[in-house]
């Protein structure tokens, strides 16, 4: 049997993934805003690609739900609202719950050590002041329990609610919300996801999605993004 020829080294990224992940990084960003179309050959030009790669880097964000394709019109940035913002508020809710009702018998020390990781990583985020790192790193933080508990459908589900929260906080333009102690809010979820006590970590869940739903709902609003909308404000929300 003749030799295999010798193969050079594949690049981990090709350049359909560059593209892909250029585009997702304006949209999530806010630089693309929601709505607008992602014509092709003016992107095609820009990338210096064909336009059958930028074709098919679209359809990967078409796949995760940040993009959309309307016949006969073209691919275009997702539409996100507070309708939209609620209903995958209401879902996760649901499907986090259940994640960690699932996973919290399979915390081992491995679990534990990534989630404190994913905390101290989502942390450093928060000191550079960059938001789209900020809210990437929370994501990555929460991610954790649905790639953990078991059901091979999570992760996918959580990535696509993911980027549409990320999209919403981008048009809310949540660097305007009153600013929360984020390690003292974040610190307590870690305490409790850490902790023995399941019933509290169920508690602890829904006051931070309600947290989370609540400051979108106060920036959604013009007459919120004064200035004075105050932490205890949103916080009365959840009450």
């Amino acid at each position: 049997m003749p030799p295999l020829p010798s193969f050079a080294p594949i690049p981990a990224t090709t350049r359909r993934d560059r593209v892909a992940a250029a585009l997702r990084r304006s949209i999530l960003s806010g630089q693309i805003t929601p709505g607008t179309q992602l014509v092709e050959s003016g992107l095609a030009r820009q990338f210096g690609v064909s336009r059958g790669l930028l074709r098919e880097a679209v359809r990967e964000l078409i796949e995760t739900g940040l993009v959309v394709n309307r016949p006969y019109a073209g691919a275009f940035v997702t539409e996100i609202n507070e309708r939209v913002l609620r209903d995958v508020y209401e879902v996760r809710r649901v499907l986090e719950r259940q994640a960690y009702i699932s996973v919290w018998p399979r915390r081992n020390a491995g679990f534990r050590a990534e989630l404190q990781t994913r905390f101290d990583q989502m942390i450093a985020a928060v000191s550079t002041g960059e938001l789209a790192d900020e809210i990437r790193a929370e994501a990555h933080f929460h991610g954790l329990v649905y790639e953990s508990c078991g059901n091979h459908l999570m992760p996918a589900m959580w990535q696509q609610m993911t980027q549409k929260i990320q999209l919403g906080f981008a048009i809310c333009q949540i660097a305007y919300a009153p600013k929360m102690d984020f390690q003292a809010n974040h610190g307590q979820f870690l305490t409790v996801a850490l902790g023995d006590d399941l019933p509290a970590m169920l508690v602890e869940l829904d006051k931070h999605l309600s947290r989370g739903l609540a400051t979108i709902d106060f920036m959604s609003q013009p007459s919120k993004r004064d200035g004075e909308t105050s932490v205890s404000k949103i916080d009365e929300a959840i009450d």
